[in-house]
């Protein structure tokens, strides 16, 4: 008897194993996928919301833009120098008899800090919180998220301004390395969606289309300048802006050759 039932059940166990399996490789019936439900996987779906994606490849957010106004900032850079240079000593703290070989102080004042600096309460938890939102308000209308945003205000706050333009006048701050960025990103967002809100009422405040341009000027002023050279053109107004240093006057012939060796200089080009 049980050299006819071991047969049998080996027999059944052989042919359940293999329908079990014929069911899970080949389904009987063959249907279609509905494309709208279909599963698609994507690791830039799972990345982190923690992930810095400003110097992605192949970004989903409008990288072109970011960059090109950077680039229009850097030009802007070198106005915002030439304006503070005339300003009062007072107000600045710029002593302009050291500015004349900026470059050597430059290299003093990025290797003595970062310290606890002096400037006016304006100067530190006003201007620069509000530059810091300048800087955010670029990277979010690029399509940035908050983070990303923040992470751009921190690294050209940083590294532009502090470690950059101003550091050929004094030397790097603490307080303006933390409360820049940091003020940057609750003023900015606070600015970016006031400017949503503005744009959504057909850029008017009050009724009024001139408090409305100026409103939006002063939320993203790099925006409206930006709008101002290339908005509306097909190809911009400015093209291959390039900015770079120089140890010859480029518009000058030499007279002196001992006087001219110390000479460093900003050449900006660019095409129309």
């Amino acid at each position: 008897m049980l050299n006819l039932t071991l047969p049998a059940f080996l027999s059944g166990l052989i042919m359940l194993s293999g329908f079990a399996q014929a069911n899970t490789t080949a389904p009987a019936v063959t249907t279609e996928s509905d494309p709208d439900t279909e599963f698609t996987f994507s690791l830039q779906e799972e990345r982190s919301p923690w992930a810095v994606t400003l110097f992605d490849e192949n970004p989903k957010e409008d990288q072109a833009r970011l960059w090109g106004q950077t680039k229009l900032m850097f030009g802007l850079g070198v106005g915002v120098v030439a304006a503070l240079a005339v300003m009062p000593e007072s107000f600045t703290n710029w002593d302009k008899d050291e500015l004349k070989n900026f470059h050597k102080k430059w290299w003093d004042n990025v290797s003595s800090g970062p310290v606890m600096d002096e400037d006016e309460w304006f100067l530190n938890y006003v201007t620069h919180p509000y530059f810091g939102g300048v800087y955010y308000i670029v990277a979010r209308e690029s399509g940035y998220d908050q983070w990303n945003s923040f992470v751009y205000s921190f690294l050209m706050s940083t590294f532009y301004w502090e470690y950059g333009i101003e550091a050929i006048a004094e030397v790097p701050s603490i307080q303006d390395i933390i409360i820049t960025p940091v003020g940057g990103w609750l003023y900015g967002e606070w600015a970016y969606q006031k400017k949503l809100t503005i744009r959504d009422n057909d850029n008017l405040v009050w009724d009024s289309p001139t408090l409305g341009s100026t409103a939006l000027f002063f939320l993203d002023p790099v925006d409206s300048i930006d709008q101002w050279i290339n908005g509306g053109r097909e190809e911009p107004l400015v093209e291959d802006l390039s900015i770079s240093m120089a140890f010859a006057p480029t518009f000058y012939r030499w007279q002196d050759s001992e006087e001219d060796r110390n000479y460093l200089g900003l050449v900006m080009t660019f095409r129309m």
